[in-house]
């Protein structure tokens, strides 16, 4: 399945004409944000509750436990250690990746099995969560094993994506949080992709991340030798509800858009990067190879972990494999040893005191939409902020 050549056409016409009146998507005004919104311990500890612990997030991909009774582990995510499987009837789930013997890990990486032992004493569970085999039982002592699986998180599967949430009390209502973003998510066709690569990789505080990935303001500094080709002053972008999608133009546009409108191949013309609250970005998605980047918070507000993996629309061959290696190395050039450097370096700043003030440029819409959206969530406490920007906050939430 292809995104919709309609939606795709109707899309390079708006971004035309923001090519050709040299502009952007705009934001009413400025914004300011405090160094403290990203530092402060008591409003993280309430950001990491409201926002991963009692929303949506996505746990996995569909195309990662593409097949019944295959699993995927989040092995390097301090707080989300998180095993998603799907079942021998094809039912998707999630478990605290904990033992509950002694809360060793069951499993890592990702593979296929109805059953996975622990390594440390080899007690055994389904796909399902359940614990069928407890070693030496008649040593260890009478156990009630139907009342000692995995601990289940809640999870639903749309649009190619699992979504759990975390508190077992919260509410879980998919259809409110992705409102019509789902349609558009729908579009995409990630449940028809492959699975070509995972990697993982720590970063510092996860909003000072976030921010890079929802801007192109910085590509012509940062960015101007990896991604030479992109506009970093000119961009489309809309809103569902918390969640977004960006327009990126290629100079490639300027070429397409003298052709017949029959004759035009929008992926080489633009990016699209649709990002989903509060930490998945869907990059370069109406082209063959879609990257998904998830960001999660680290144990403490200076700490985070990067998920990115590259899909492919294609079956992976031997040619598209070695391909996918070379986006590899790319995307941890401009991530990693680009954007991220420049993201402690904000980070560093910052924890010299908290009294400094962030600007979010008319241009940066996007970046201002998510920030309102967090605020609203979580409620930025009285003394936070200076006394100007603590009024802003109280205006976005």
């Amino acid at each position: 399945m292809s995104p919709d050549r309609s939606v795709m056409i109707e899309a390079m016409k708006r971004l035309i004409g923001n090519v050709e009146a040299k502009t952007c998507t705009m934001a009413d005004s400025i914004m300011e944000l405090p160094s403290a919104y990203y530092l402060d311990e008591e409003y993280w500890k309430r950001e990491v509750d409201r926002l991963f612990h009692k929303s949506p997030i996505v746990l996995a991909l569909s195309c990662e436990i593409a097949e019944p009774n295959s699993y995927v582990a989040l092995d390097n995510v301090p707080g989300f250690r998180i095993v998603v499987t799907r079942d021998g009837k094809g039912q998707p789930h999630a478990f605290y990746n904990a033992c509950s013997h002694r809360g060793a890990p069951v499993v890592s990486g990702r593979g296929k099995a109805p059953r996975f032992s622990c390594p440390y004493h080899s007690w055994t569970y389904t796909t399902e969560g359940k614990l069928v085999g407890v070693t030496s039982e008649r040593l260890f002592g009478e156990c009630a094993k139907g009342e000692m699986g995995l601990t289940p998180i809640r999870v639903e599967e749309r649009h190619g994506l699992i979504f759990g949430v975390l508190d077992p009390d919260a509410p879980f209502d998919l259809d409110d949080f992705l409102g019509d973003y789902g349609a558009e998510l729908e579009q995409v066709g990630l449940a028809h992709m492959h699975h070509v690569w995972s990697h993982d990789f720590k970063g510092p505080n996860w909003k000072f991340c976030k921010d890079g990935f929802i801007e192109n303001y910085h590509f012509a500094s940062v960015h101007n030798e990896s991604l030479p080709t992109f506009m970093g002053d000119i961009n489309v972008t809309d809103m569902w509800g918390m969640h977004s999608r960006i327009l990126l133009p290629d100079v490639e546009i300027h070429r397409q858009r003298a052709l017949p409108e029959e004759e035009w191949n929008p992926p080489a013309a633009f990016a699209t990067v649709y990002y989903m609250f509060p930490n998945t970005m869907i990059s370069t998605c109406w082209g063959d190879w879609p990257l998904i980047t998830r960001l999660y918070p680290g144990l403490r507000p200076d700490e985070s972990t990067a998920v990115q993996t590259l899909l492919s629309r294609n079956v992976p061959t031997s040619e598209t494999i070695a391909e996918a290696k070379s986006w590899e190395a790319s995307y941890k050039r401009i991530t990693q040893e680009e954007d991220y450097v420049l993201d402690y370096g904000i980070q560093h700043a910052a924890e010299n005191g908290h009294g400094r003030i962030y600007r979010l440029g008319r241009n940066e819409a996007a970046l201002q939409h998510f920030h309102q959206s967090v605020a609203r969530l979580v409620d930025p406490p009285v003394g936070l902020t200076s006394r100007a920007s603590q009024k802003r906050m109280e205006e976005m939430a």
